[in-house]
């Protein structure tokens, strides 16, 4: 299969994802495909020295090990009636080798990915907090305007009155 084929399939998956509820998928910036947002796009792999040669298979790997595993999972399923058990104990084990694997402090990637996108929750989360309170202060000015004002219509109604 083409390496381009194979990265459209990648991004495109990633974009359905977006979609699903998923833990750890990145949205933000919503303006970069999502290849480029997880920093598996073509450039950004240049940019760290890797050979293109083995960009693309990376690419074929991500393809052939997500689909193949994610058919075999199914092929196992079709045989039990106990699928639940047998889905969770395969994707367990499958996490841990892959940790095992990884050797990085026990931490997938994706732990590391899911810790950026909170601390870029907080923020938005603080702003949020932020324009909350300046908008509370902006709602108190109203208020204490609109309650002078109406001591001011107040007072020249009767002014207004007294002149009759």
């Amino acid at each position: 299969m083409s390496p381009k084929v194979l990265e459209t399939w990648i991004n495109e998956t990633l974009t359905d994802a977006e979609h699903l509820d998923i833990p750890g998928v990145i949205l933000k910036p919503e303006h970069k495909n999502p290849i480029s947002r997880y920093g598996i796009d073509r450039i950004s792999f240049s940019a760290q020295g890797i050979p293109t040669e083995t960009v693309d298979r990376v690419y074929r790997a991500l393809f052939v090990y997500s689909v193949g595993f994610y058919e075999l999972i199914k092929r196992c399923l079709e045989h039990t009636n106990k699928k639940y058990t047998i889905i969770t104990n395969i994707w367990k084990v499958f996490a841990i080798l892959l940790e095992y694997c990884c050797r990085t402090d026990y931490r997938m990637l994706i732990a590391e990915i899911s810790k950026e996108n909170k601390s870029e929750l907080d923020k938005l989360d603080s702003d949020y907090q932020a324009k909350f309170q300046e908008q509370a202060a902006n709602e108190k000015v109203l208020k204490e305007n609109q309650e002078m004002l109406v001591k001011v219509n107040e007072e020249l109604e009767r002014e207004r009155i007294n002149e009759r």
